[in-house]
């Protein structure tokens, strides 16, 4: 929600997004059963009207090959550069990238990034995921003719919100609420599901301290499965298999311990004896100005 407000969404458009995904899953099941997911059917299990489903089911239609082109690309880049750093042609000792001609050259005797979009993702939009690599700070091209890698995660450095930062978000809570309701229904097997909480409640400076070793121990644990699940030679994966993953993210835990409300920050504390007399008048719903 607090998004929905900081990008000017209004109930109505969370609420509608909220059915069209719920009249997706709905399509999506009903042919899995062999039923046809006609507007009449798919109005009548989701209670909604037939004009309701149409219209969520012709927006859908619409950004259906957008968020395919999207989610695509995402998935290309992270096994680009996960493929950089494991994969013998293109890595060195200690899973170090190697730098790769920007363009191929018969003289050199380096490898190039044509090469590893070849490799790592066949047939795809080579100058889209270069592109991309710089922009988001995981390559830097050198002296234009030298591509080097400059991390192995896929993390936009910038302070600015872009579309793809917003669906690449999205696509994880997909996958961790997909997750969770793997485990509620019961479905086999189960998928690893662990969190940690501190027992006491931290200070700012305690927090930052947390931050930073769930980041150093996230980021080695999530390469360290990188480099094991890259060396699976999986036959039967080619033939109709899906992709699998996990997911490391710190977080702030909302509830009260032991049913005692939290304290108010000293930061909130100012705050309200901030306040004049009569508040400024806001439209809440207003976009940032930076997004203006």
């Amino acid at each position: 929600m607090p998004v929905a407000l900081e990008y000017g969404l209004s109930a109505k458009e969370v609420s509608d997004a909220v059915r069209r995904v719920y009249v997706r899953a709905l399509e999506a099941r009903l042919a899995s059963q062999s039923r046809p997911p006609t507007d009449a059917r798919l109005a009548l299990m989701s209670g909604l009207t037939r004009s309701e489903v149409s219209t969520f089911r012709d927006s859908q239609r619409g950004a259906g090959a957008a968020g395919r082109h999207s989610s695509v690309r995402l998935d290309q880049i992270a096994s680009l550069l996960s493929t950089w750093h494991t994969h013998p042609r293109f890595s060195g000792a200690y899973g170090l990238a190697l730098d790769l001609d920007l363009v191929p050259d018969a003289a050199s005797n380096r490898r190039s990034f044509a090469e590893l979009v070849e490799v790592a993702c066949p047939n795809a939009d080579r100058e889209a995921i270069l592109d991309e690599l710089v922009a988001i700070g995981s390559a830097e091209v050198i002296e234009g003719t030298t591509i080097r890698c400059r991390s192995r995660a896929y993390v936009w450095q910038g302070s600015a919100t872009t579309t793809t930062q917003i669906d690449r978000t999205a696509r994880f809570l997909e996958a961790a609420a997909a997750s969770f309701a793997h485990n509620l229904r019961h479905d086999v097997p189960g998928y690893f599901e662990r969190t940690l909480v501190s027992d006491v409640p931290l200070s700012e400076k305690g927090r930052d301290e947390f931050a930073r070793l769930a980041k150093e121990k996230g980021e080695e644990f999530i390469l360290e499965l990188d480099t094991s699940v890259s060396k699976l030679v999986d036959p039967e994966g080619t033939r109709g298999g899906k992709h699998y993953g996990v997911g490391v993210f710190f977080f702030e835990d909302q509830r009260p311990a032991n049913g005692i409300p939290r304290l108010e920050s000293r930061h909130s504390r100012e705050v309200a004896t901030s306040k004049p007399a009569y508040p400024e008048e806001i439209d809440v719903l207003a976009p940032p100005p930076r997004t203006k």
